[in-house]
């Protein structure tokens, strides 16, 4: 093997790198996952559709729904102003739609992985704006499966979410700080309060001192429909870390 000489010029490699992407785009083309169409970018997703997915107008920094007319950008709805909501900040700024909840439900139930990889991506760009001058999370939390559950579908959806954010923003993913020790029904058509009872001892914290290093931490999740999962868990990692945090909650979309 040659090794690079330390003295070598590196002022060829952007060039080559430029014609690598090029040559990359020319031979195998992205494919829009929304039109199916080559994208002309290097991700499966053209500018068109991405334009096009239904974004959260104007959101509740508390939970993510979007705020009623004549509520100030950035206050707080009234129902997170009033209620004790252990959730400090929500960011989930994709509308569950079309296309966005068929690309989700793809990517979570149909093994579609790159429908995940592809708004995740997408999520990160705007993710500045919602933030602004506000620091980030220090430690990404995904909500855990029941190993039941994850046996059967091959992967944590919500893991892979946070381990792709957490390398594009340099923040830890926590992979094995919670559990789920309840494999509970789904989730899926149940209104709030049958979801809270539905949630009751399904998670625990494996290692409570773990949280010492950290005051603000993300749980990450795939979607929020009533956020009665990320307040339980939430909850949960409160009561157990040895000092207050602030938990914000990250997922693709709110419905």
């Amino acid at each position: 093997m040659v090794g690079a000489d330390r003295h070598m010029s590196t002022k060829p490699l952007p060039f080559l790198n430029r014609w690598l992407k090029f040559a990359q785009l020319a031979l195998w083309p992205a494919i829009c996952i929304c039109c199916a169409r080559p994208s002309g970018l290097s991700i499966d997703l053209c500018q068109s559709c991405a334009n096009l997915l239904p974004r959260v107008e104007a959101p509740c920094p508390g939970c993510g729904l979007p705020l009623p007319l004549g509520h100030s950008p950035g206050v707080r709805c009234g129902a997170c102003s009033v209620r004790s909501r252990p959730i400090y900040r929500t960011r989930a700024p994709f509308a569950w739609r079309t296309p966005v909840s068929s690309l989700i439900s793809g990517y979570k139930y149909h093994d579609r992985l790159h429908y995940g990889r592809v708004m995740a991506s997408q999520w990160l760009e705007e993710l500045r704006d919602s933030y602004g001058e506000d620091e980030l999370p220090q430690l990404l939390i995904p909500v855990p499966l029941h190993p039941r559950r994850l046996r059967q579908r091959g992967y944590n959806q919500a893991l892979l979410l946070a381990q792709q954010w957490g390398e594009a923003l340099n923040i830890p993913a926590g992979t094995s700080l919670v559990a789920r020790v309840r494999d509970t029904p789904a989730q899926q058509g149940l209104d709030a309060a049958h979801r809270k009872r539905n949630l009751r001892k399904a998670f625990i914290v494996k290692d409570p001192q773990a949280l010492a290093d950290y005051r603000r931490i993300a749980l990450v999740d795939d979607v929020l429909t009533t956020m009665s999962t990320v307040d339980t868990l939430a909850r949960v990692i409160s009561r157990a870390a040895p000092h207050e945090l602030e938990i914000h909650a990250w997922a693709l979309a709110r419905a």
